[in-house]
């Protein structure tokens, strides 16, 4: 879906599966609701609300479509207990994914429709063709935290489904308040009262390691009782490599003695497979005692195993790794934890897919190994035709070689990035050629249709990657392109005349014979 102008109306979308992308123009639609609003500051949170009631109303549309498959196809009653028709839904889901049942969607001419009312206090519908229970779902006390709230309509005929609205609160505060600044004892009290609901434990620790004190707290955070023995219990659970790594090490080195973040795992007296992960800061003061607070983390069986350690040093570990993580992965693995999701599922959406490589990089690597550094070369170029792409709202899919993939939502923000790239690669020539090194140009194709972004691989080594013809079509065109010049497929320049890019040149379009393709693809340039 393109993304709709400023002064048109609200779209009216249509959901059958999740796994149908709708959340480029889901977002579009949104953000036009809430400036309407002026709650254009909500839009993240809602954003997740809208994907939370969306989620629950395709499933619960998808449970019915199920039942009827069963009634219909295999004879089970319908009456069946609930437990049972969620272990079989939840099989079929786990094998075939919600191809089957959104086929049966489209035959019943179901959907969850999403639309956007310009009246009243209204922020976005959802219609469900079948009743939904709206107590499923998981941002509720987030809904009430940013002052919206739902209405159920219910439909006496139960063919008619029901309809949840959000909206926002007539008595809501939009205005933005400013804070005021604490003293130095209501900040005590504060940090009093954190301690005492979230139980953090207090440990008091000489420098040779010795435990002096511990809270109540603490004690009751490794399930021990208010007692002298409970004192030597809690000694011998503290794992060596904290005494070794804060207590003689971290903690008497840098920073005065202050250390934060250290994260260790105590396993649980008399309870063999249980443990718990804390997150322990504190200081050495004058007299060398280490003062340190103890945060629970986690609560695990002990073949459960979150890092431990130095916090900061995961942080860097992280800040090196991160690069090497597609920058889809990383976006959709944000939403996912936010909805309380462990994993990515797949995703069938309409991009346009980008495919750029170096004209004759191999022997230019053969011919100049000794001459120049081949991977600064090679960098120099990515990097712009990286920028590109991130500047044109792109994602990076991968890198292979001297060669990139990158999917686009909006297909005309792919061509700009192509224009973009073929603009830096003409200044880099310019700089090389005046250097007397040679160039190396750029060709680009494009193409636009449905794909699959799904994970690909095993438990050990995963992609979450675009597959599917649109993929393949795009590679081909792009192989079959002049150097220097930017080739898309037919169906692309189509789509984006329709969206009423004047600014957009195309070429005319001429008929491509590409291997695996029976019948020809219609291709076109783009005007430079």
């Amino acid at each position: 879906m393109l993304p709709r102008s400023e002064n048109s109306q609200p779209d009216t979308l249509l959901v059958t599966s999740l796994e149908h992308s709708i959340w480029i123009g889901l977002h579009s639609n949104l953000e036009a609701s809430l400036s309407r609003l002026t709650l254009a500051r909500f839009a993240e949170p809602t954003m997740l609300i809208l994907h939370d009631l969306i989620d629950c109303a395709v499933k619960a549309m998808h449970r019915t479509v199920f039942l009827k498959i069963m009634m219909e196809d295999f004879g089970i009653p319908a009456g069946i207990e609930e437990a049972n028709l969620e272990g079989l839904y939840t099989a079929e889901v786990v094998e075939h994914g919600s191809q089957n049942i959104t086929n049966y969607c489209a035959k019943l001419r179901w959907h969850v429709e999403v639309s956007f009312p310009v009246a009243n206090d209204a922020i976005v519908a959802i219609h469900c063709p079948v009743k939904w229970d709206i107590s499923k779902i998981k941002t509720t006390k987030l809904i009430g935290a940013i002052g919206y709230k739902l209405h159920e309509v219910t439909f006496e005929n139960e063919t008619e489904g029901s309809t949840v609205t959000l909206s926002r609160q007539t008595n809501q505060i939009s205005s933005v308040h400013l804070g005021s600044l604490l003293d130095d004892a209501a900040s005590l009290r504060t940090i009093q009262n954190i301690n005492q609901k979230l139980g953090y434990g207090i440990i008091q620790f000489s420098s040779s390691g010795e435990l002096i004190a511990a809270s109540k707290a603490m004690l009751s955070s490794v399930q021990l009782t208010d007692n002298p023995e409970s004192i030597t219990n809690l000694c011998a659970a503290i794992p060596f490599n904290f005494y070794n790594d804060i207590i003689w090490g971290l903690a008497l080195t840098g920073n005065d003695g202050a250390f934060e973040n250290y994260r260790v795992r105590m396993h649980i007296p008399g309870e063999e497979k249980l443990s718990i992960l804390f997150n322990v800061s504190g200081y050495r003061d004058e007299q060398s005692i280490i003062h340190s607070l103890w945060q629970i983390v986690s609560l695990a069986d002990r073949g459960a195993s979150l890092t431990e350690g130095s916090i900061i040093s995961e942080v860097r570990v992280n800040k090196i790794t991160r690069n090497y993580v597609p920058q889809l992965v990383e976006q959709k693995a944000r939403e996912a934890v936010r909805l309380g999701e462990d994993k990515l599922t797949n995703e069938e959406c309409m991009v346009a897919v980008l495919f750029c490589d170096i004209v004759g990089f191999t022997s230019y690597v053969e011919s100049n190994a000794s001459s120049e550094s081949i991977i600064n070369t090679l960098n120099t170029i990515l990097r712009r035709v990286s920028s590109s792409i991130k500047l044109h709202k792109g994602s990076i899919d991968k890198f292979m070689g001297d060669s990139v993939m990158a999917i686009f939502r909006d297909p005309a923000d792919a061509i700009f990035a192509a224009l973009d790239m073929q603009s830096h690669s003409a200044d880099i020539n310019g700089l090389r050629s005046r250097a007397g090194q040679d160039t190396l140009q750029l060709r680009i194709g494009i193409h636009w249709g449905e794909v699959v972004i799904g994970n690909v691989g095993t438990a050990e080594r995963l992609d979450w990657t675009a597959i599917g013809d649109v993929v393949n079509t795009a590679s081909r065109i792009e192989k079959n392109c002049n150097p220097g010049s930017i080739l898309i497929s037919q169906s692309m320049r189509d789509t984006v005349i329709a969206s009423n890019h004047s600014d957009i040149g195309f070429g005319e379009v001429f008929p491509l014979k590409v291997k695996g393709k029976r019948d020809a693809l219609f291709v076109c340039h783009l005007q430079m």
